[in-house]
């Protein structure tokens, strides 16, 4: 009987076969194509995190150019404001200038007049004259006193003009000077300027190209999710029609397993009734057989009737499962890691001040002072071939092991502030727009501007309050 139910299962399960792997060849290729999109989804969605830090960090350097580019602006304008004063003061110095040499040429003026005098009246006559009109001695020694204190009068006005005229002339000349530094300084920053707005055009293009990039990458990963959602959809109808014919499968082979079984029932029922219908036929036959005795005494006649029956007594042996050995792998690892960077070198000055193995500012001093003398390159790093001023500043402290960025405004974050009346040799003094090393005493040495040296290039100017100081910072000691 088991056996006719397994062979019936088996028959209506090879009915079906044509139907499911259709649909579960077709499930398996949806399922590795939504792995393959799902995949490149993925790496859209990377290179879409990709694009999205690489425009911020655009943004970043944009914002910090534009927090540059307004602090270049504003020394513009106070270099502006300062070369404006320096014209007034040039302007004033050259009306004094003017006033000493119109004093000067009047003095000199009256002297000549009172010597053509002394000549067109007999010269040396002129003293026997004035003898005779004295009268006696001590008259004409007057007279004499007079003129010579006349003469020494005249002298000395000329050499106090000369002298005005000198000092004034040297004013106008330094005045002249700074206000060609100031220019240069202004160039300099209109140079920063043009630069740094040229930048910030390419980077706000770079940005928008990004922003280009990453709304196309983000329409590529919206497709892709669009199929695999669509993907997701077909999959889970192929699911349920799955589950469905399983379902009907089952339902049928059970519906049938009954019928079966009823057929069986039936039958068996009405073999029972044909056996038990054959064994009472039998059973009266049998009786009505039965022989009687003639003389009064009967004998038995017993009929046996042994009915054997057949049996099939199945024997099975329980398969002694050994259990297999379990080998014990006792894996042991250990990665011992040892390392360690050790790092001797500069010191990375940005914002802090830092005792540098002994270095003193004085020794930052002597070493800047080697190349006064050399000139003056915009946006130049080299000390001997030319070299701007946060340049300069700059390779003077490479020397030493600091590292300083080439751009004056970003050295004024660097070391400590202090102020100027703390000032020591080797802190940064820093201007609108420039920056040098001071020396102590009040002086400086820095990388002035293009103009040949001594009037420009690197060079040791005295008074280091020459424009207005903007911070003094200190990175050593």
């Amino acid at each position: 009987m088991k056996k006719r139910i397994v062979c019936i299962l088996l028959a209506l399960a090879l009915c079906h076969y044509g139907e499911l792997p259709v649909s579960a060849a077709r499930e398996e290729e949806l399922q590795a194509e939504k792995e393959e999109n799902t995949r490149k989804l993925t790496d859209i969605n990377e290179k879409v995190n990709d694009l999205e830090y690489q425009k911020q960090q655009m943004l970043s350097d944009i914002d910090t150019l534009d927090q540059k580019l307004v602090s270049v602006l504003a020394q513009i304008e106070l270099l502006d404001e300062q070369i404006t004063g320096k014209k007034n003061e040039i302007t004033e110095t050259d009306a004094k200038l003017g006033e000493a040499e119109t004093a000067k040429e009047k003095q000199y003026e009256a002297m000549k007049k009172r010597i053509q005098y002394i000549y067109e009246n007999g010269g040396s006559a002129v003293w026997a004259l004035s003898l005779l009109e004295a009268g006696d001695l001590s008259d004409f020694l007057n007279k004499a006193e007079y003129t010579e204190k006349l003469y020494d009068y005249d002298r000395k006005s000329l050499e106090e003009y000369a002298e005005t005229i000198s000092q004034v002339r040297e004013l106008s000349e330094n005045l002249t000077a700074e206000k060609a530094e100031l220019e240069e300084m202004k160039n300099e920053q209109e140079l920063q300027r043009a630069s740094m707005e040229a930048s910030l055009e390419e980077k706000k293009e770079a940005a928008y190209d990004y922003e280009k990039q990453i709304e196309e990458v983000q329409a590529q990963a919206a497709q892709y999710k669009a199929l695999i959602e669509e993907q997701n959809q077909e999959l889970k109808e192929l699911e349920e029609a799955r589950k469905k014919e399983e379902e009907k499968q089952a339902k049928e082979a059970a519906k049938k397993q009954n019928e079966k079984k009823s057929e069986d029932e039936t039958r068996n029922d009405q073999s029972k009734d044909n056996s038990d219908r054959k064994t009472k036929e039998s059973s009266a036959a049998s009786g009505s057989s039965t022989g009687a005795t003639d003389d009064g005494t009967g004998a038995d006649g017993d009929s046996t009737g042994n009915e054997d029956n057949a049996g099939r007594i199945d024997t099975g042996m329980s398969d002694s499962s050994t259990t297999p050995d379990t080998d014990d792998s006792s894996e042991t690892g250990g990665s011992t890691q040892a390392g360690g960077n050790t790092q001797a070198g500069g010191n990375t000055q940005v914002g802090g001040s830092t005792q540098n193995g002994g270095v003193s500012g004085q020794d930052v001093v002597n070493y800047a002072l080697q190349f006064v003398g050399n000139k003056y390159v915009w946006g130049g790093e080299s000390l001997t071939n030319g070299v701007d001023c946060s340049g300069f500043t700059m390779k003077v402290y490479e020397h030493f092991g600091f590292s300083l960025p080439h751009y004056t405004g970003d050295q004024e974050q660097c070391g400590r502030g202090v102020s100027y009346s703390e000032a020591q040799p080797g802190d940064l003094i820093l201007y609108s727009g420039h920056v040098a090393i001071y020396m102590g005493g009040g002086q400086i040495v820095h990388a002035a501007n293009s103009s040949p040296y001594p009037k420009g290039g690197i060079k040791v100017s005295d008074n280091a309050a020459y424009m207005p100081i903007v911070a003094v910072r200190r990175l050593i000691g």
